[in-house]
């Protein structure tokens, strides 16, 4: 939000600083994100005229030109622009002055200078030079800025000219999206002049137009479109609007169009409230307002043409639409210089119907931006108020010819019951009932017998602890003293949830995985690229984006194209996510829970069994102590066919190790192999830190070998696992570590290699030991039918 600090003087004439509002707003109501001074980019540059243009002696393509820039003596300017002209306005940048050279790269400050054997005293400066391009675009790139249109005394700063000499305070949207009232100069006024502990001496207009005879406007959806009001006047002209106007226009970047149009703007702008003027012979009998057809066309003020669904709310004549619904307004039906007679819209619709529409259609205007935030329906007259007052004062022989107000149901202003006693106790601080009463005031809030009424525009006060806030918050928070809190904190227990996704994500950092924080959002093509769609899913009524249509049933998708986005610099990526994932388990039920997902990439083969490792190793850490991989009864679109395993704990399935399968491998421009994991951490958690006998731990050197298996193809490896490690006890770990499988050299069968640990609590294990060791283990295998390569 935008306000002008020379609009905010004319209504505070005694107003602090710019700095100085700024921080009282940041310290009792929102941030203020930049204050901008418009002249500061116009320093030393002013408004000249030509007096002269000669031939430069020495060079065909310069001119020499003496500028009158109000000094006593006329400017000396060398310069080659193609449309010079005696007596022409011109932007003069004097000596010391910062300009784009060309519009761009870094400012160039101007000094004395010899062109050609000739000195010349600045410059006459391009649009693109003094940063008005897009407000001034030029013809072609040799032509200066012509202001021989603004009239204007030699020697004035041109951001008086251009009407560029405010301060502009932009406050963060974000901290007073619950203040539509603060969407305007007046709202901020008042805001300041509250801090200040005064109360803001204007008040909007309010004008009754209910004894004009009946416009005839209907409204087909009263349950949608709560207000309507529509006010037609005759004999106006589109004349130019009156400074007042084109400063507050100007704090928002908004041109002057003539009064028909800025007036709307100025309502805006100034009192936070949309409004609108049709030209009203353009409007083909009665103003209904309803849904629109579905696929029904309409033409914008932008000059684009639309086609809209049947949940658009529109206002339309017997013909055609004339506008969408507070979003934009119709190109036929709009106002020009020939306008004699208009009809002055104001409204209130359901913000969730019209953010759906503007959504769908990507339109965004700073009229939307407001009415989104809920504006107040029983203040929605005041726009149309302020219009007729300005098109009084500046066209008097105006006539209000009829009027329409569609207000079924009224609101009316909130009233609270004050209880100091209990706004103490919330704020910590005693304040009398005076000092209470006297901070309320200054944001119009009365009080009649022990009941407050809150004003109408301050629909965010609702209750006993909003009063409370609004008085601390004036007051200011630092005078609330700091005091230790009388309640008994007791010991905490955690949920074992939380704990378990500490120790899961400690755990994997510590392996070098990255955690990923991705959207909990899927769309149809990044299901298509994972070999999925979205029918089973669960569609969002309300998207944000395109890219945002589902909530999602994994990680995995997510994070596959979080590796897709990372591997273009960094190979094999370990990453991995713990958060919640949504199950639809019919039309009106959906489940959710937490969910465990990692990505492996690899370049060599076995990144399924490198993830099953990954596995066991975790659950190690957490002390799952009985677990088993089992092959997978079903395996999601993305996943290899026959590189799949459920994880059994406790006889019931927590989660599955997969590889990706090639083609999503190849949809997501992936190289290698990529292995991963799913786990349902709420199915873990009963399972989490066993009871475990203590052991010795060894001071000996461990030791490892290698041996290779022919086995089926069929025959689990873990199978084999079992079976070498019941060989003795000195094993202690068995690692599958490779794979080899062929046809021609071992057909039907494949070499599974182990890699075997074994350590003693006694001694140092010696080659005979080991030897030892080997022949037990071979012999156990062959009993089994497996062969040692």
């Amino acid at each position: 939000m935008k306000v002008s600090y020379k609009v905010l003087k004319k209504y505070i004439p005694d107003i602090k600083s710019p700095e100085e509002v700024a921080q009282d707003l940041i310290m009792h109501t929102a941030e203020v994100e930049e204050i901008i001074s418009q002249k500061d980019d116009f320093e030393n540059i002013v408004y000249g005229v030509i007096k002269s243009v000669e031939d430069h002696p020495d060079a065909d393509s310069l001119k020499l030109c003496m500028v009158d820039g109000g000094d006593n003596e006329l400017t000396q300017i060398v310069c080659g622009w193609s449309n010079l002209e005696v007596w022409q306005g011109i932007a003069l940048a004097r000596v010391g002055a910062s300009v784009l050279w060309h519009g761009q790269g870094e400012p160039v400050v101007m000094k004395k200078t010899a062109i050609r054997g000739i000195d010349s005293y600045g410059m006459i400066c391009a649009s693109e030079e003094i940063k008005l391009k897009d407000e001034f675009p030029a013809k072609s790139e040799t032509e200066i800025l012509d202001l021989s249109h603004i009239e204007a005394k030699p020697g004035t700063n041109l951001a008086e000219v251009l009407w560029k000499d405010d301060v502009i305070l932009e406050i963060d949207n974000k901290a007073i999206n619950h203040r539509p009232d603060l969407f305007s100069h007046i709202g901020v006024a008042r805001e300041i002049e509250a801090i200040a502990g005064k109360k803001l001496g204007y008040m909007m207009t309010r004008s009754d137009f209910s004894t004009l005879p009946d416009l005839g406007i209907k409204n087909d959806i009263p349950q949608t479109v709560k207000r309507y009001m529509g006010l037609k006047v005759s004999w106006v002209q589109n004349i130019e609007s009156p400074d007042y106007v084109k400063d507050v226009l100007a704090s928002h970047d908004i041109d002057p169009k003539g009064i028909l149009v800025d007036i709307t703007n100025y309502s805006l702008y100034l009192y936070g409230q949309p409004t609108h003027c049709f030209d009203a012979d353009k409007v083909k009998g009665n103003i209904h307002i309803r849904f629109a057809v579905e696929w029904e066309e309409f033409s914008g003020l932008n000059d684009k043409d639309y086609k809209l669904a049947s949940s658009d709310i529109v206002i339309a004549d017997e013909v055609s639409v004339l506008a969408l619904g507070w979003i934009i307004w119709g190109k036929g039906s709009a106002v020009s210089d020939s306008t004699t007679n208009i009809i002055i819209e104001s409204a209130w619709f359901d913000q969730a119907v019209v953010r759906k529409s503007w959504k769908r259609l990507g339109l965004r205007t700073d009229a939307l931006n407001v009415f989104e935030k809920d504006l107040v329906s029983s203040m929605r007259d005041t726009g149309p108020s302020l219009i007729i007052q300005e098109l009084k004062a500046h066209l008097p022989n105006i006539k209000l010819e009829s009027f329409t107000d569609v207000y079924p149901e009224p609101t009316y202003a909130s009233e609270i019951e004050f209880d100091l006693d209990h706004i103490n106790n919330l704020i910590g601080k005693k304040y009398s009932r005076e000092e209470a009463l006297n901070i309320l005031d200054t944001i119009f809030v009365t009080i009649k017998d022990d009941t407050l009424e809150i004003p109408l525009w301050r629909k965010d006060i609702t209750n006993i602890a909003d009063i409370a806030e609004e008085i601390a918050r004036l007051d200011g928070y630092d005078k609330v003293e700091m005091t230790v809190p009388r309640i008994n904190l007791g010991a905490i227990t955690q949920n074992p949830l939380y704990s378990a996704k500490r120790e899961i994500r400690n755990f994997l950092v510590s392996k070098w995985y990255y955690e990923m924080y991705t959207y909990s959002f899927v769309d149809e093509s990044l299901m298509n690229k994972a070999l999925g769609n979205t029918n089973h899913l669960v569609p969002m009524k309300n998207y944000l984006s395109e890219e945002m249509t589902h909530l999602r049933w994994s990680l995995i998708p997510n994070l596959l194209q979080a590796l897709e986005d990372n591997t273009r610099e960094y190979k094999d990526m370990m990453l991995f996510e713990c958060e919640k994932v949504f199950i639809r388990e019919s039309e009106d039920s959906v489940s959710e829970y937490y969910e465990l997902s990692w990505l492996e990439q690899h370049t060599w083969d076995l990144a399924y069994y490198k993830v099953q490792n990954s596995v066991s190793d975790l659950f190690s850490k957490l002390w799952v102590l009985k677990y088993d991989f089992q092959t997978a009864k079903d395996s999601p679109s993305y996943a290899h066919s026959t590189r799949t395993a459920d994880i059994i704990v406790r006889g019931q399935s927590v989660g599955q190790v997969w590889e990706i399968h090639p083609k999503v491998v190849k949809n997501f421009s992936l190289s290698g192999r990529v292995g991963f994991y799913s786990l349902n951490i709420e199915k873990l958690v009963s399972a989490l830190y066993g009871l475990v006998k203590a052991k010795d731990v060894s001071s000996f050197q461990e030791n490892n070998f290698d041996l290779n298996f022919v086995v089926d193809k069929s025959t689990p490896g873990k199978d084999i696992v079992s079976a070498i490690s019941k060989a003795d006890t000195l094993i202690k770990k068995v690692e599958l570590f490779d794979i080899y499988e062929s046809e021609e050299k071992i057909p039907g069968k494949r070499s599974l290699s182990f890699k075997i640990y074994i350590q003693s609590l006694t001694e140092t294990l010696d080659d005979k030991v080991k030897n030892t060791l080997i022949e037990e283990i071979i012999k156990r295998v062959e009993k089994k039918g497996w062969v040692l390569r």
